[in-house]
């Protein structure tokens, strides 16, 4: 059938017959409206005139709704012969999308024919070139929907691909070869993105990461070592002032009991001349003992001078029992203070 043929022609109204403008007294009513609204410039409404606001607005609303009505009555009386116009010819173009669906269902089935041919010819050359990256790089992610456009060449989109592969490679094998704990984590990051930068971003992450905590473990390990070193000298102080104080009580004890021991006792008994005699015997061997130098050559023994008897009812005698440890010279000091002043002395008893 040839279409050039065929054509709509209009017989009423014809071409120079349809309405051209429709005149109406639009003059006298925009004058007539500017001369009724120029009532409202610059008016002000206040809190007691509210009611006469809304009465204005009522009134303006109702005029405006004359206007409109008029208006969508002219348009619908110009539109109803269009109406019927479109209705007529609508049923004649449905007379012809009939066959034109059934067409064009054809030309669609033959062109994803066409692309699932030339996209399983793009597959072919993935699963050539894939190797054993299969699993990290599949097929969706290096195909491009844009491959199978009629404008895009087949030999183009298995060259894309096949660089796609290539590139995937190289930078699996910068990954693998970096001197890092992380590569795995450095991988993952690659095959999840396809972007080696950022992979690269995140094996210094994790360096640093590493680092900080290392830094941590270290301070909290010397912060440790620390608390343990003050809790041991605080113990030890602790024990050397209960050491200390132990040391003082024992000699505050003995020094209490060799006051106790020498406190005044009273003799009413008269030193007999035999007491006297031991005890100056006594009194010569301590001397001796005194004075006595291992090296030095031995000094003849201290005559101790016996003391003149005084009348037995007013002699008042003391007895202190005690033992001294010191340097020899010390020893010689304290013999020689006792015999300056006349103190009676000898060995105590074992």
């Amino acid at each position: 059938m040839e279409s050039e043929k065929m054509e709509l022609r209009l017989i009423n109204p014809n071409e120079s017959g349809f309405l051209q403008h429709i005149e109406w007294n639009s003059e006298e009513i925009r004058k007539q409206v500017q001369m009724m609204m120029s009532a409202y410039t610059d008016v002000v409404y206040t809190e007691d005139t509210m009611k006469a606001a809304k009465d204005d607005r009522a009134t303006l609303n109702k005029f405006k709704k004359v206007i409109e009505d008029r208006r969508k009555e002219v348009k619908k009386k110009c539109m109803e012969p269009y109406e019927q116009f479109e209705k007529e010819v609508k049923e004649i173009t449905a007379l012809i999308d009939k066959p034109i669906g059934m067409i064009d269902s054809q030309i669609k089935e033959y062109e994803e024919k066409q692309k699932a041919e030339k996209k399983s010819q793009i597959q072919a050359a993935y699963d050539e070139s894939i190797g054993d990256f299969g699993n990290d790089l599949p097929f969706e992610r290096v195909f491009d929907t844009r491959y199978l456009n009629a404008t895009f060449s087949l030999s183009k989109a298995m060259s894309e691909v096949i660089e796609k592969i290539e590139k995937f490679k190289t930078d699996i094998a910068t990954i693998d070869s970096l001197d890092s704990k992380h590569k795995l984590n450095v991988r993952d990051v690659y095959v999840r993105t396809l972007d080696l930068s950022q992979a690269m971003a995140e094996d210094r992450r994790l360096r640093e990461l590493e680092e900080r905590l290392e830094a941590d473990r270290k301070a909290k390990e010397e912060a440790e070592r620390k608390r343990q070193e003050a809790e041991a000298a605080k113990r030890e102080e602790a024990e050397r002032q209960r050491v200390e104080a132990e040391r003082i009580a024992a000699e505050q004890k003995a020094a209490a009991q060799a006051q106790h021991e020498s406190e005044p006792e009273q003799t009413t008994q008269p030193v007999s001349e035999m007491g006297r005699a031991i005890a100056s015997i006594e009194h010569q061997a301590i001397a001796q003992a005194v004075h006595a130098a291992p090296e030095e050559k031995q000094e003849a023994p201290a005559q101790v001078p016996e003391k003149q008897s005084e009348p037995e009812a007013e002699v008042k005698r003391y007895k202190a029992t005690f033992w001294c440890k010191g340097t020899l010279e010390q020893i010689k000091a304290l013999g020689d203070y006792m015999r300056a002043n006349n103190i009676e002395f000898g060995k105590v008893a074992k």
